[in-house]
Formats: C-alpha cells, sequence, structure tokens
C-alpha cells in the first residue's frame, strides 16, 4: 500500500475514532469498538498506533494538524474594510462558524473531559488548537487598530474578549446542554450582542 493510501487510512480510522470516543469516553471505549468502527482488525491497530491510548493521542494530534487558519482570508480584507462595525460582524461570522461546528464542539468536550488524564493532550489542543484560531484574531484586531478604526492596546487580550463575548453562552450550551437543540435564531441574536459588546468596549474614543 502506497503512502497515500496508508495516510488516507489512518485519517479514516481516526475519524471514527472520534465519532466512539465521544459515545463511549475514553474509559468506556475499547480497542474493540474502535476497530470495528473503522472496520480493521485489532492487529492493524495496534500496529498503527500501539494502544487504545496511542488512538486516543494520535486522535488530538490529529484534529490539531487539521485546524486551519480561519481568519487568513479576512487579513487583506481588514485592510481595505469600510467600517469597524463591517469587520466586526464579518469576522463574527467566521469565528462562530468554525468553533461551532458540531466536529469541534464534540472533539472540545472529549478533550475537557479527559484533559485530567492527558494534560499534555489537553495543552496540546490549547496551544495548537484554540490559540491558534485567536491569534488570527489577533492579527485581524491588529490591523483594525493600525487604521484606527479600534483602539486595542493588547490585540491578544482583545481577541480573546472577541471569543468570550460571541461563545460563552453558545459554546457552554452545546458543552453542558447536549439535548438542547441550539436555535439559530437565538444564536444570531447572541453573536450580534457579542460583536456590539465588543465595539463598544473597543471603539475609539471620541476627540
Amino acid at each position: 500500500m502506497d503512502a497515500a493510501r496508508l495516510a488516507q487510512k489512518r485519517e479514516f480510522i481516526l475519524e471514527r475514532a472520534l465519532d466512539v470516543f465521544v459515545a463511549h469516553g475514553y474509559v468506556g471505549t475499547t480497542t474493540d469498538q474502535l476497530a470495528a468502527a473503522a472496520s480493521v482488525s485489532k492487529q492493524t491497530l495496534y500496529k498503527e498506533f500501539g494502544d487504545k491510548e496511542g488512538v486516543f493521542a494520535a486522535l488530538i494530534q490529529f484534529a490539531c494538524d487539521r485546524v486551519d487558519d480561519p481568519f487568513a482570508p479576512l487579513v487583506d480584507q481588514m485592510r481595505d474594510i469600510a467600517s469597524a462595525d463591517e469587520a466586526i460582524e464579518l469576522m463574527a461570522t467566521q469565528f462562530t462558524g468554525s468553533i461551532m461546528s458540531p466536529n469541534v464542539q464534540q472533539l472540545r468536550r472529549l478533550v475537557i473531559a479527559e484533559a485530567t488524564r492527558f494534560p499534555h493532550l489537553g495543552l496540546l489542543y490549547w496551544e495548537e488548537g484554540f490559540l491558534r484560531v485567536v491569534n488570527s484574531v489577533a492579527r485581524c484586531l491588529s490591523i483594525l487598530a493600525e487604521r484606527e478604526l479600534l483602539y486595542i492596546p493588547d490585540a491578544h487580550l482583545a481577541a480573546h474578549h472577541f471569543a468570550g463575548m460571541l461563545l460563552w453562552i453558545p459554546s457552554n450550551q452545546r458543552m453542558f446542554a447536549v439535548s438542547m437543540p441550539v436555535d439559530e435564531s437565538k444564536l444570531v441574536e447572541t453573536i450580534t450582542a457579542g460583536g456590539r459588546a465588543f465595539l463598544r468596549a473597543y471603539r475609539p474614543e471620541a476627540g
């Protein structure tokens, strides 16, 4: 089997592993379940990952490696966009879409649940997952500050404020009230209100 097919097979195993770990938790998951979900033998699983912990660690690394920079396409737009209001609305839509996707929320719940058992994986996800996105937000905000559309002394702190104002309510709901469907109209209202609060906090003072 060539390298491309091996990589594809490994990716498929990890994608199926996420479903199993989410459904059963780390402790409740068995290698039999992981192998069956991916339609491979336990021998294949052990050869590729070593054991259940190896599958879990590979899954978190795989997820971090696949984190795209959702704001890279927006950086140039921040240089030309007409107003801070338009910029924050655009960023809020992009940010919420990337963070609130079901797969990201499932993985986030799983990492949080197992952070005490695997603190190094929690740190990995924090640094290479969430912080990578926050750093992208900070780059966009820095450009808006350079253009004096916003007053931002600390772009990284402001990026964390941006994330919190947008996602505190809907993300926590998805974390804890798993059975409660997300009301899309309420989500839009929450995002809009969070964006307005951010603008009030970081808009330059008149005069």
